[in-house]
């Protein structure tokens, strides 16, 4: 039987940018350093890390840093999400010929997809990759939900090792746990970060949480302690990291939010506030509002 060796905390990175649109490199080598210095795994050009906007050789670009960088103390998911199956295909080949551990296919998202057309996307981009796969449902963004059938089916490919579940719906979770978290092939991570500890309680592997870019050892020390159990101390530290995440989306829009945690992380010399287009960076005024909040939690 296939075995899914992942779990923990996966920090789904900002992709640093320089003013004109290129990859910040020096920014993305300081960025997985201080994420993986608390021991938390890499997820690159992820929803956190824009990756509508990322031209596919900056991509493949922070692909190579993140694995050279982290040097195996830490796995290095990479997205391969396009609209293209034969891009997302391509992409999954060179990320995994680069290092990287895994890579996370999500829903193409122009048209409309009933069930059985997920299920064949899913298994057509799984037969052609040649390495670990893991899916990603994130309605927010696709605007579809993946449903539990189509994901049990796509989970009996020898690849298809786990999910990550961004997916916000009562009752997600637990159906998600219900069905999936027995099973030693196949882990589940949470992708919406609010969840986390509840996620772990009910058997998630690990969870995804865009704060980790700032605070990488919140989350580190979040799963230590659902993993021993300490549940109070657990939802202490989801309290924690939740106070984090309102700095930057409270009242933002998705794609604002990611300006706002790009420039929580350039208070901290990690890397610039710059954006790939059509995103923005926040506006000075803004950026001294930001860190007025960040004041407290510093």
């Amino acid at each position: 039987m296939k075995t899914a060796p992942h779990h923990g905390v996966i920090v789904p990175l900002v992709t640093p940018a320089t003013a004109d649109g290129r990859l910040d490199e020096a920014g993305a080598e300081r960025l997985v350093a201080h994420v993986a210095a608390s021991g938390c795994g890499l997820l690159v050009a992820g929803t956190t890390g824009e990756v509508a906007s990322l031209p596919d050789a900056v991509r493949r670009r922070f692909v190579e840093i993140a694995v050279r960088v982290a040097a195996g103390r830490v796995p290095v998911f990479a997205c391969v999400a396009h609209n293209c199956l034969a891009d997302s295909v391509a992409l999954a080949r060179e990320h995994l010929r680069q290092g990287a551990d895994a890579v996370v296919a999500m829903l193409p998202n122009y048209f409309k997809l009933e069930p059985a057309e997920m299920r064949r996307y899913f298994e057509q981009l799984a037969d052609a990759t040649p390495g670990p796969v893991y899916l990603y449902n994130i309605p927010a963004t696709v605007g579809m939900s993946i449903p539990l059938e189509v994901i049990e089916a796509v989970s009996a490919r020898a690849n298809v090792i786990g999910l990550k579940d961004s997916e916000s719906a009562p009752g997600r979770k637990e159906a998600l746990a219900e069905r999936f978290a027995a099973r030693a092939d196949f882990a589940l991570f949470m992708g919406a970060a609010a969840h986390s500890a509840a996620a772990l309680r009910l058997g998630f592997r690990g969870f995804v949480p865009s704060s980790g870019n700032y605070r990488p050892d919140l989350a580190a020390q979040l799963y230590a302690a659902a993993r021993a159990g300490d549940w109070p101390r657990a939802e202490q530290l989801q309290q924690a990291s939740d106070a984090v995440g309102a700095v930057y989306q409270k009242g933002r829009t998705l794609g604002q939010s990611l300006a706002a945690l790009k420039a929580m992380l350039a208070e901290r010399g990690l890397c610039g506030p710059d954006m790939f287009p059509p995103l923005a960076p926040l506006d000075a005024e803004a950026r001294a509002a930001l860190r007025a909040q960040l004041a407290p939690l510093t």
